[in-house]
């Protein structure tokens, strides 16, 4: 007798926290100039390391107190004269997406139902991981929505990430696991190649792989690049690279890129891989992109007990959305 399929609910699909402590809403709430929040707390699809699956809690519990720490009117950042306000008005937390752990098809097009529901009301999806397979159908639904609501349009996109992920199938787990997501995001009809760029890649790769991006036009920046050309000249490329005759930029944000002495609770670490400062820095020299959706993957909160991991994860987050709600000082 096959066992029946286990779909997750409870605890994950009612998260007692909601990132930056914004409302809860249902993804037909989400419009234009919101964004709208899907849990993947799934990581089924990773070969080695798990945990993921308890980072969408653990980043809405971090975000929302690294927000209660900061004044309730706004806060400043020195470095750039911007101030941020409360995210009571544009983060709609709609939950977690359905999990399905034995069937990834199922849990796929859970996700990117959600996904595709917020892109075509017009509002930025923001999902979170999970390994970094979930990047895939959230960003299946998102280029879904995307033709629904704008058909012709094209997408950018651009993977911080230690890692290219751009391998076709990685051993028993076939061809939908954390090492094939952006080799299937370049498939989807609205994307190409040569509008993809990965940034902070460290160590060893597939020779196969890399090659084929390059053939194909795509764009990587290693971590060494972000060393040596600092991260705003790196961001500043690859923001221009991948938006070259596209209409938005997808964006999926890997922690793992952060070099595992900082940031010890991910999936699959890595070394001399790129600062805190630097991954801000990245993260800040997309203020002014035409985001039209995103994710962050690869927190996994048991590997690092000491919590420091989400909350590095949580200011990732803080550096990117703040320009949705963010004006000089000067003009307060």
């Amino acid at each position: 007798m096959t066992a029946p399929l286990t779909i997750f609910q409870p605890p994950f699909s009612q998260p007692g926290f909601r990132l930056f402590d914004g409302p809860a809403g249902d993804v037909a709430e989400v419009g234009t100039g919101q964004i709208g929040v899907v849990g993947m707390p799934s990581d089924w699809t990773h070969s080695s390391r798990l945990g993921t699956r308890f980072g969408p809690v653990a980043l809405r519990k971090a975000t929302t107190l690294l927000h209660a720490t900061r004044p309730q009117a706004a806060s400043v950042d020195p470095d750039t004269g911007y101030c941020s306000r409360l995210a009571a008005d544009w983060v709609v937390d709609c939950g977690d997406a359905p999990i399905t752990p034995q069937d990834v098809d199922a849990t796929t097009q859970a996700i990117a139902a959600m996904t595709e529901a917020l892109t075509v009301g017009g509002a930025i999806p923001l999902a979170l991981g999970g390994d970094h397979y979930n990047s895939f159908p959230a960003c299946l639904g998102y280029s879904r929505g995307l033709i629904r609501r704008a058909p012709g349009a094209r997408f950018g996109y651009i993977q911080i990430d230690g890692h290219l992920d751009f391998s076709d199938r990685l051993g028993a787990w076939g061809t939908h696991n954390h090492a094939t997501n952006a080799r299937r995001i370049s498939e989807l009809p609205n994307v190409d190649v040569a509008n993809m760029v990965w940034v902070g890649i460290t160590g060893w790769v597939d020779g196969g792989d890399l090659a084929l991006i390059e053939q194909q036009g795509g764009r990587v920046f290693s971590a060494g690049d972000v060393h040596k050309l600092g991260a705003s000249e790196v961001m500043r490329q690859a923001l221009a690279h991948a938006m070259q005759g596209c209409d938005e930029l997808y964006l999926s944000i890997d922690i793992d890129a952060m070099d595992a002495g900082y940031l010890p609770g991910t999936g699959s670490i890595v070394h001399s891989g790129i600062t805190p400062r630097q991954y801000y820095d990245l993260l800040d020299g997309l203020a002014e992109a035409p985001l039209g959706g995103l994710d962050i993957v690869e927190v996994s909160p048991p590997l690092d007990p000491s919590e420091r991991t989400e909350f590095l994860a949580a200011e990732m987050l803080f550096r990117v959305l703040r320009r949705f709600r963010t004006r000089p000082v000067a003009a307060a």
